[in-house]
């Protein structure tokens, strides 16, 4: 028996190892197609090959601005905090079965809290274009009141205003989900609103499919039955009759015949666009990835139309009520432009119109590169068909149908136009007004003489992604905050004091524990600036900087001692340390390395406030602590072999009266320590499946954690 199980043994590793020589033979080459963008898209491709392939790709590429590297770094480092290890992914509803399942055993006990909204209300120090609030997705009009309308944050819910963005009241924020990326108003009874939840764009939120509301949004049931749970990146409402509404989702076009309660699926594919030809509803477009498909039995059937369309990575829809017979096709490569096309016959056969210049690239007249994948639409002029304006990173404008083209906005108001804050996601014309709307990465503009001059009604919106918050021990008015896309800035107390004090992606930040004139932001990779009164000094930790040797993870862990605002410690690849983080020059810290434990990013880092030389560190699913962090020599204990699960450690935290005692969040279950991490007891009782971000130990009462 011995025998034949080593012989058994052997054949099954054989047959494996042919299976996985041919399967890597059929692999396409990630390193010349950004197959990757389409991965990171869909819930079932596995997070470990779609990493993989993304970095594949880039190997051997120049990382630029606009070019789309740091969408797809926001994402993995979400998702990497959520996965299985083996990489799948958690059920897009993971958190609304759990959030039912933990009502139903509360015995009719409120689980509602008393949350006030502290903003940022208003763009931090104003408006200059590459600050902003937040990334819009969505935009729908009321039927008859041009003041009346609504936003689709992908990450901050649905927003109306009824007086043209003076104010905004948000509709959504007891949703499992805070993703929308469509809407629909219907014109028949404006009160009846749909909206498609998830993120179309950079997968920043789970789709639940279809959510409905019948009071104009005080309301709303899931309404994705025959749908599930798709990410919804449009919707179209039949202009005659109104209880047909088609959606483009990442599980194909659905068609409901009951105004949103039920739906059937007429093509499979992630599709994100979907539009009616103007004046016959009967021909409907749409668009998956960078193939174009058409209906001429009113959504019954689709056909890929290749006359003249040469495939791309995604591709977005243009049409003007001017001339129905027109229709554009804009098809990027993934990042750059690849070319307009256009058809005269309702988008039987189509012709290119142009391919230069780049109209997705962060340049003046186009250059080089671009983010396609993430940002990308383009809107027709209803009164003029040759009239477009369409863009990526900045918006472009052709007056003769898109053989040429002119820069209309710029990111920071470069380039002899006015700033529009970047990354532009949906354009909409107003039906009511013929006004012009832009939803990108900071907010929401307007235009009313072709992009000339644009207004920024973003004020009100409190829709910012905040990947870290610090909260100042001395002053409960002081709070600063990262922010994805809009840098970093502080609350100084009021609903409208924020200071902005730090661009690009704001990330890890935290206050000085003594002295609140002193405070720290990062972005991407451990750069961290310090802050003075509000006032960025500069930069005193990054690679590169002050004799650090490596880089950290995209969002980098730090912390300041708890009793010494000159000690800060950094996660990098490895532990560093300084002893002078407020010397009188940003470019005289120093930095010590402390550890040589470790090959991958650290992730997470909790200094016990029982006992300060005690720090724990962990990346990943490893964890490591220390009992003498100061020392000049510092010793490292494992307790990786000790850990309760092979998942990655996503929050620790602290007592403030026992050094023995740490707490630690792996992924969606929570432990207790009380011997430093030498042996662990689940207290996660009745918390099923619910993501577990950060601890937060509440001192004035008998052991009160918050999660």
């Amino acid at each position: 028996m011995k025998s034949f199980s080593v012989s058994l043994l052997a054949l099954f590793f054989s047959v494996a190892s042919l299976f996985s020589t041919i399967n890597a033979q059929n692999q396409p080459d990630t390193s010349d197609f950004p197959y990757w963008v389409k991965m990171m898209q869909d819930q079932n491709a596995n997070f470990h090959a779609t990493v993989s392939a993304f970095e594949t790709y880039w190997q051997n590429r120049e990382i630029t601005k606009g070019s789309g590297y740091k969408p797809f770094k926001r994402w993995e480092y979400m998702m990497s905090q959520r996965i299985n290890p083996d990489g799948s992914r958690p059920a897009p509803d993971r958190e609304l079965k759990a959030l039912n399942q933990f009502r139903n055993t509360r015995n009719n006990q409120t689980t509602g809290g008393e949350w006030e909204a502290l903003g940022p209300f208003h763009v931090p120090s104003g408006y200059n274009g590459y600050r902003g609030l937040g990334r819009i997705n969505a935009l729908a009009f009321h039927p008859s009141d041009e003041d009346h309308f609504f936003i689709g944050a992908p990450a901050g819910g649905l927003w109306e205003t009824i007086n043209h963005g003076e104010t905004w009241e948000v509709l959504t924020d007891h949703l499992p989900t805070l993703g929308v990326s469509a809407i629909i108003v219907d014109y028949s009874n404006p009160e009846v609103i749909l909206i498609g939840t998830g993120d179309r764009d950079a997968g920043d939120a789970p789709g639940l499919g279809v959510w409905r509301s019948e009071d104009g949004g005080a309301i709303w049931e899931v309404s994705n039955t025959g749908m599930g749970n798709a990410t919804v990146g449009r919707m179209i409402q039949h202009p005659d009759n109104p209880e047909t509404i088609f959606a483009a989702t990442s599980n194909g076009i659905f068609v409901s015949d009951d105004s949103g309660l039920s739906w059937d699926q007429v093509r499979s594919g992630n599709f994100k666009e979907i539009i009616f030809k103007p004046g016959d509803p009967q021909i409907i477009y749409a668009a998956t990835g960078g193939n174009f498909y058409r209906s001429d039995n009113g959504g019954e059937s689709f056909i890929q139309i290749s006359n003249g369309l040469p495939g791309g990575a995604r591709g977005v829809i243009g049409v003007s009520e001017a001339n129905p017979e027109i229709v554009y096709f804009l098809l990027t490569n993934s990042d750059s432009f690849k070319g307009l096309y256009r058809s005269e016959d309702s988008g039987l056969s189509f012709s290119m119109r142009s391919n230069s210049p780049n109209i997705m690239s962060w340049d003046c007249n186009g250059g080089s590169g671009g983010q396609a994948w993430y940002d990308l639409d383009i809107a027709v002029d209803p009164n003029d068909e040759d009239i477009i304006i369409a863009g990526g990173v900045n918006s472009f404008k052709s007056i003769n149908g898109g053989s040429s083209w002119s820069i209309r906005s710029h990111w920071y108001g470069g380039c002899g136009v006015e700033s529009v804050h970047a990354d532009l996601h949906i354009l909409e014309y107003n039906p009511v007004n013929g006004r012009l709307f832009v939803g990108n990465d900071g907010g929401i503009y307007w235009t009313e003489d072709g992009g000339v001059n644009w207004e920024e009604i973003t004020n009100g919106l409190v829709i910012s992604q905040a990947y870290k918050l610090g909260v100042s021990h001395t002053n409960p008015d002081y709070v600063i905050n990262g922010y994805q896309d809009n840098g970093s800035s502080t609350y100084v107390g009021g609903t409208e004091n924020w200071v902005n004090v730090g661009g690009g992606d704001g990330m890890e930040c935290a206050y000085d524990p003594t002295d609140d004139r002193y405070s720290y932001s990062t972005v991407y990779y451990g750069s961290i600036d310090r802050i003075f009164n509000h006032n960025n000094q500069g930069q005193i930790a990054g690679q590169g900087v002050n004799g650090i040797t490596e880089s950290g993870g995209w969002v980098t862990p730090f912390l300041i001692d708890h009793e010494d605002g000159n000690i800060m410690f950094v996660g990098y690849k490895n532990i560093w340390r300084s002893t002078n983080i407020k010397s009188g020059s940003t470019s005289t810290v120093q930095w010590q390395k402390i550890s040589s434990i470790n090959n991958s990013n650290m992730n997470v880092m909790a200094q016990s406030r029982a006992n300060t030389d005690l720090l724990y560190v962990s990346s990943g699913d490893k964890l490591w602590y220390t009992e003498n962090a100061k020392a000049s020599t510092v010793d490292w204990i494992s307790r990786t072999s000790d850990l309760p699960l092979p998942n990655t450690i996503t929050a620790l935290e602290t007592s403030p009266f026992d050094e023995n005692i740490v707490y630690m969040a792996q992924q969606t279950r929570i432990y207790k320590s009380v011997d430093k991490g030498a042996s662990w007891e689940e207290i996660t009782e009745n918390l099923s499946n619910i993501q577990i971000n950060s601890i937060a130990y509440y001192k004035n009462a008998q052991e009160a954690l918050y999660i």
